[in-house]
């Protein structure tokens, strides 16, 4: 198997009452996203003083919908960089990287959480250009791409990306 290292379990501290590992949500946690792997970028709601930052549930290998419980799993380490982006707002966490971005939603369902995830994406996105709502709607169905983390935890996992190509081309700066 091509390996593709990356890290299952990490996030911030849940807005509300606390929840296991295993459990994904607005505060990141178990969303066993692949595309959460070096030199990538993320961003995360903070819902309590000092974010209460945690990682683990590292992967040598992990495919996109994880439908087993299980990536091939092993030890490992991950050096962090954080930065307090003030007045500045996400709902659920953005992932960066060089081929584009990704909003990450974790629901019941795995319809909510893609509708969750584009609905969230076209209200990020749209005060960030000069397209009608309509029309950016419209950019990202023909440009955007709903994908599967994962369909194993008490929430499932699906996340909306963009490509780089789209942000430039119209100037998007996020933060």
């Amino acid at each position: 198997l091509p390996l593709n290292p990356m890290i299952g379990v990490i996030g911030v501290a849940p807005e509300n009452e606390p929840v296991n590992c295993g459990t994904p949500g607005a505060h990141g946690g178990n969303m066993d996203t692949k595309v959460i792997t070096e030199d990538a970028e993320l961003y995360f709601p903070v819902f309590v003083e000092g974010a209460l930052f945690a990682l683990g549930d590292f992967h040598a290998a992990m495919g996109d919908g994880e439908v087993s419980v299980s990536g091939i799993e092993v030890p490992g380490e991950a050096t962090v960089t954080f930065e307090l982006i003030k007045k500045q707002s996400l709902p659920f966490p953005l992932v960066a990287n060089d081929e584009g971005i990704s909003l990450i939603v974790s629901k019941e369902t795995l319809d909510e959480a893609v509708a969750t995830a584009v609905e969230q994406m076209v209200d990020l996105l749209h005060p960030r250009t000069d397209l009608t709502l309509s029309h950016l709607t419209m950019l990202m169905s023909a440009a955007g791409e709903v994908q599967v983390s994962q369909v194993v935890d008490p929430l499932v996992t699906a996340r909306f990306f963009v490509p780089k190509h789209i942000l430039e081309t119209y100037d998007i700066q996020l933060f």
